[in-house]
């Protein structure tokens, strides 16, 4: 498990401690782990636009020759025209950004086989301004030969709203960058994390240790490229599995209160964010919590060993008086997945703690179990033990994810 309690602030200035970057480009040419990277997931700031291009000719460099017509484009908000300007530049230029200038470094390198670029940027106006600048401008670059360029934007990721960018904007760059990961295949992905908010670059870092992604950065102080190699992280999956049906509904952008949840394990408190509020403290998932979330998803598509199931049994309900709908709902449960070897209710007992439909490993009669939970219209609950092909701990963690993904409420 990841131990990080506190959220990040906008303004977090990060560190890396115990991450021991690589630096000097030529490291690169040794790193094995680099050389089928395909694929490029960028954060983008806006300072291309905002802090080079607005501030021309007062910048803290020397100014590229025609640099009226690029502050023109920019005034006129000729974005496509103000991609065709930076072209004629050296992608080396400092006027040209974070963005080129680092990708320039790494391409010319050749320790990335760059085919694909995504572009991720703020949910602002001028975040947006800067990806179709971007993608004009490596759309237009002949000599990359690239396959795909596009931009992302990011819901929530702006600093208008602190609360909503630490709660919601840093979650959904975690949930976009584990999209792109899927898509393209972890072994091809790496990440640029030089550009965007200090938050989001250490979030992105993390992100790569998490997932087992190489991720790079480039400060403007700096005259290389530092890069952050995978790095054999384990994580306690069995958090997960305990505690599925909440993080289900953790992800969905609920918050709980202590009174509405109970005692916290310490283990799962970790991925949660606790804010006082009318004297209950107030659970969300963190940042870190989405993080640990996704990377049981990237490292653990639909387990090999999890075979659809012989002699299957129909469901059974032990007890004579159960919810309205749970037979029904067990069935369809049991129909729709054919690695469930069989259904049957357990016990009833602590009605309060029956929230609605939801899946968890706990333990029942002395068995490891996943466990769903179901209630009806009157709020009558019941639970109902599901049986696997495999009941390997990782298997129960994955198919609690999936069911929940599937049922919950």
């Amino acid at each position: 498990m990841m131990v990080v309690r506190a959220p990040l602030p906008a303004d977090y200035e990060p560190t890396y401690k115990g991450l021991k970057p690589q630096c000097s480009m030529d490291s690169f040419k040794e790193r094995t782990w680099m050389t089928t990277r395909s694929t490029l997931l960028c954060t983008v700031g806006t300072s291309l636009l905002e802090t080079n291009i607005a501030r021309l000719p007062n910048v803290p460099f020397e100014p590229p020759v025609g640099w009226e017509a690029l502050k023109q484009a920019f005034e006129r908000s000729q974005w496509q025209q103000l991609a065709q300007l930076l072209l004629e530049i050296s992608p080396t230029h400092r006027v040209c950004g974070a963005e080129i200038n680092t990708i320039e470094e790494a391409v010319k390198h050749k320790w990335i086989r760059l085919q694909n670029l995504v572009l991720l940027v703020s949910d602002t106006e001028r975040g947006r301004q800067t990806g179709e600048v971007l993608k004009h401008y490596f759309r237009a670059r002949r000599d990359l030969n690239l396959q795909n360029v596009e931009y992302d934007v990011i819901e929530a990721l702006q600093d208008a709203d602190p609360k909503e960018f630490r709660t919601r904007g840093l979650r959904n760059l975690v949930r976009r960058i584990g999209h792109f990961v899927q898509r393209f295949g972890r072994e091809y992905v790496a990440i640029d994390a030089t550009g965007g908010y200090k938050a989001q670059i250490a979030v992105a870092v993390i992100i790569g240790q998490a997932m087992d992604i190489p991720v790079f950065y480039k400060h403007e102080r700096f005259s290389e490229i530092i890069d952050f190699p995978p790095l054999p992280v384990s994580f306690d999956w069995d958090v997960l599995a305990e505690n599925a049906d909440l993080l289900a509904l953790f992800e969905r952008g609920k918050a709980f209160s202590s009174e509405e949840i109970g005692e916290v394990d310490d283990r799962l408190r970790v991925l949660l964010t606790e804010e006082e509020v009318d004297g209950q403290t107030l659970y969300e998932l963190s940042p870190i919590g989405q993080i640990y979330m996704e990377s049981f998803r990237i490292r653990h598509p639909r387990p090999p060993q999890l075979v659809p199931a012989e002699n299957r049994e129909p469901p059974r309900l032990r007890e004579h008086h159960y919810p309205t709908g749970l037979r029904e709902f067990m069935h369809k449960v049991w129909q729709e997945n054919n690695w469930i070897s069989r259904v049957y209710t357990v016990s009833y007992d602590r009605q309060a703690s029956i929230k609605g439909v939801g899946f968890r490993v706990q333990q029942v009669d002395g068995e490891r179990l996943l466990v769903g939970t179901y209630r009806d219209h009157t709020g009558f609950g019941a639970r109902f033990a599901v049986r696997l092909t495999d009941e390997s701990p990782v298997v129960l963690a994955w198919a609690a994810n999936h069911l929940n993904t599937q049922y919950a409420e």
